[in-house]
């Protein structure tokens, strides 16, 4: 792979042993041979970082600024490659003038791939401004920061870095947004559905007394209850243990003496070093959580994420989203955040945060602090 993007940063260079730009002016014609190519005047412009000639190549044909010369390389990215003291000149020029900042090359390299790979960070910065897309790839499936890291610019590749955060973040919190709309809807659907429920309860026990009819939670079942019985009609008095439930006990078994005494609670084993912050929870999240009453499923066919909710079985259509995000937002206490509370956003030293079942104080091993040094020093920038 080196030796690919080797053969490729190289092939745009300019013609060795000659820097000086030739003659070019308005009236000259579109194409102009170099190397045994035909390559337009603002190309060759660019190639050389003369910026006054680029100036006048746009001003007298605006249309050039996007056209593609030599494996598809627009002006854009020859400038990349001028390796002159104007290129951030030349790139802010080409930039005002719209220049089309993702357009792609043959290998499908943006701009952004170039800069990157040539390390100049200040490239960078001004085609992420001017609307670059940090998260393209190429025809091998590189992006931006692959090449920055392939190359070993570090500035670039943690400016990059962020960038991409930045961006992942704006996308999650779009897609958030789309699901919050739903989730909005179901929710007003679900208290509509209650509010149906008890209208329908109210008009049942409204029948009932004007027939005379006892409530329709008072009737009690006509069959005999045998002992087999008690556990299913009597939940409550029932244990979760099958072997010691009170329903299938004979009088006068030891157990039923023994179902008023209260079991105490084991001991708990003590478990690892643990940390604590010392915060206060806060109150508990009030949103309704719609995981009894909305099911999430993915269509057979065409793979798409659909919605059936209790109150009705018909598959409906849910946003074009990830099911991760659909899941946090519609099940918020089956899927609870990773950052509980606004709190734990409060920086603290590691050195002063309390320790359970650990005394305060200096308690590592020298041993440990030798490996730990040698490990930083034969490693460095590793830790």
């Amino acid at each position: 792979m080196t030796t690919i993007l080797k053969h490729r940063k190289k092939s745009r260079r300019a013609p060795p042993g000659s820097r000086k730009l030739p003659g070019i002016c308005t009236g000259s014609p579109e194409k102009l041979q170099v190397n045994g190519e035909d390559v337009s005047a603002l190309h060759v412009a660019c190639l050389y970082g003369q910026l006054a000639t680029v100036q006048l190549l746009v001003d007298s044909k605006l249309e050039w600024i996007n056209s593609r010369g030599s494996r598809g390389c627009r002006p854009l990215h020859i400038v990349l490659t001028s390796k002159s003291s104007a290129t951030s000149a030349c790139l802010r020029y080409l930039l005002e003038h719209k220049a089309d900042v993702n357009a792609t090359d043959d290998s499908g390299q943006t701009p952004l791939h170039l800069a990157a790979s040539e390390g100049l960070l200040d490239c960078v910065e001004m085609l992420v401004e001017a609307g670059a897309d940090v998260l393209l790839k190429d025809s091998i499936g590189l992006m931006p920061l692959d090449f920055a890291r392939i190359w070993c610019h570090r500035t670039v590749a943690r400016y990059l870095k962020s960038c991409m955060w930045q961006v992942e973040k704006k996308k999650e919190m779009e897609e958030r947004k789309l699901a919050q709309v739903l989730y909005r809807d179901l929710v007003d659907m679900a208290e509509q559905n209650k509010l149906n429920e008890k209208t329908r309860e109210g008009k049942m026990a409204e029948w009932a007394n004007k027939k005379g009819l006892p409530p329709l939670k008072d009737f009690s079942s006509r069959t005999e209850v045998t002992k087999y019985h008690t556990q299913c009609l009597l939940p409550n008095k029932s244990s979760s243990n099958p072997k010691h439930s009170t329903g299938l006990c004979k009088p006068g078994h030891p157990q039923q003496d023994r179902k008023t005494t209260t079991k105490q609670p084991a001991a708990s084993s003590p478990g690892p070093w643990t940390i604590f912050t010392g915060l206060q929870p806060e109150k508990p999240p009030t949103e309704p959580d719609l995981q009894d009453s909305v099911t999430l499923r993915r269509d057979k066919n065409s793979r798409l994420l659909q919605y059936t909710t209790k109150w009705n079985d018909k598959p409906q259509p849910t946003p074009k989203l990830p099911l991760d995000v659909l899941e946090r937002v519609l099940f918020p206490r089956a899927f609870p955040s990773r950052i509980a509370s606004p709190q734990q956003f409060k920086p603290q030293n590691i050195a002063e945060v309390p320790h359970r079942r650990r005394p305060q104080g200096q308690s590592t091993s020298p041993w440990t602090k030798v490996a730990m040094h040698l490990a930083e020093v034969l490693e460095p920038g590793h830790y």
